[in-house]
């Protein structure tokens, strides 16, 4: 099968598809509408496929209430398989976008909900993975086993594949592979760059409010200032990496909230405090994340107040070394093998971990635009929609080959 040729034939649906996602976004777990459309247009491929997810326990509602997120009662992943018997491989994309303003006028499909815009690119995604799906089911009699679509939620909150997993996606039939593409708009298009082992950084988040007790600010002494309380905490935490990390590591902790209170001569009763630390070695991750919490402990204990403290944990996504060199090979003949490149290791946190910590899997970017573009999660961020049957037509030549590779025959 000639992989592009079959993709192109599809273009007109991906790019449909890509244009009604970007217009209708949905941020977080819970993407009825997006789900909704995902399940229709399989099914008009011809693709049965079932809601996988399930109610959001209250404390994870709580934590990401607290971080700005809407409240979520329940998580909306969609799965669905084509072929049958062993092996499987699992193809992923995620669906949510992200909570934050497009620039008007950069498409004319801008979004249409306020607050809500996918300037991460999992539009794409599920377009190229349904285009991906279309070609698969055309050739189902030829698959030499299994291969399951993942349609996630929740990416952009750090855990939304943790939950798809808990509700099974990686059962029935069992994954033994699987394969994710995401965009990058400041990378030359056509290339596709993957990093063996440890492909993206873990990321811990710790969201801190801090109580206090408020009063006048010209009677200080009679307050407890939480305001205070985390400028010291922040700083604090700053010096963490520098006394207790070797310095040839690397740790990025930023403060991405801070702050409380309404006027200059009122010291408020509480303030938050949301520190995110991304790290690249579980010993480094493991140190960070044990003394992290002891500092909030005694910081705010210091200065006689309290605090509630809300953490959560993404893993590092690992490309099984194994993995990457026989899908390099597919991938090359797609978009030509000096367009496969080694690349360093993400800053960025990816929650295809959850995946690559249970089954053997494989991380790659798509370059979609040039350095001359705005970067992922910008306002101004666009891509080049010539690549997304390049995505598609990769997603449906790895699964194949694979499986043909694998076959138990």
């Amino acid at each position: 099968m000639n992989y592009m040729e079959a993709a192109l034939a599809v273009k007109d649906q991906i790019l449909e598809d890509r244009h009604y996602l970007h217009r209708n976004p949905e941020v977080g777990f819970n993407l009825p509408e997006t789900a909704q459309y995902v399940q229709k247009r399989l099914s008009e491929i011809g693709i049965d496929s079932q809601l996988c997810g399930g109610p959001i326990s209250n404390e994870i509602r709580e934590k990401f209430v607290f971080a700005g997120f809407p409240d979520m009662a329940s998580s909306t992943g969609v799965v669905a398989t084509i072929g049958k018997g062993e092996p499987c491989i699992l193809l992923r994309a995620d669906m949510d976008a992200l909570p934050m303003v497009e620039t008007p006028g950069l498409v004319e499909f801008t979004s249409e909900k306020q607050g809500a815009a996918h300037m991460c690119g999992h539009d794409t995604h599920v377009a190229m993975l349904l285009g991906a799906a279309r070609i698969l089911k055309e050739h189902e009699e030829e698959l030499c086993g299994t291969v399951k679509l993942m349609f996630q939620s929740g990416e952009e909150c750090g855990c939304g594949s943790k939950f798809m997993i808990e509700h099974g996606v990686l059962e029935n039939p069992n994954v033994d592979a699987a394969f994710a593409i995401h965009v990058m708009s400041d990378q030359e298009k056509g290339t596709v760059n993957y990093t063996p082992g440890i492909c993206s950084a873990a990321m811990d988040t710790f969201m801190v409010k801090i109580k206090g007790k408020g009063g006048h600010s010209s009677m200080p002494h009679q307050t407890i200032d939480p305001l205070m309380i985390a400028n010291q905490l922040y700083t604090t935490l700053n010096l963490l990496a520098s006394r207790e990390i070797d310095p040839r590591e690397t740790v990025a902790l930023t403060a991405g909230k801070c702050g409380g209170g309404t006027a200059s001569n009122i010291i408020p009763d509480t303030a938050e405090l949301m520190v995110g630390i991304r790290t690249f070695q579980r010993d480094v991750t493991k140190h960070m994340t044990q003394r992290v919490p002891e500092i909030i402990d005694h910081t705010v204990e210091m200065w006689r107040g309290s605090h509630d403290t809300i953490a959560f944990h993404t893993p590092s996504t690992y490309s099984d070394e194994e993995l990457c060199e026989e899908l390099k090979t597919y991938i090359g003949q797609i978009v030509g093998e000096k367009n496969v490149k080694l690349a360093p290791c993400m800053a960025g946190t990816e929650d295809f971990g959850y995946v690559t910590d249970k089954v053997p899997g494989m991380f790659v970017t798509l370059g979609v635009g040039g350095k001359e573009h705005a970067p992922m999660h910008n306002p101004n961020m666009v891509v080049d929609e010539e690549m997304l049957p390049v995505g598609a037509a990769i997603h449906a030549k790895v699964a194949i080959e694979w499986l043909s590779a694998h076959c138990q025959k």
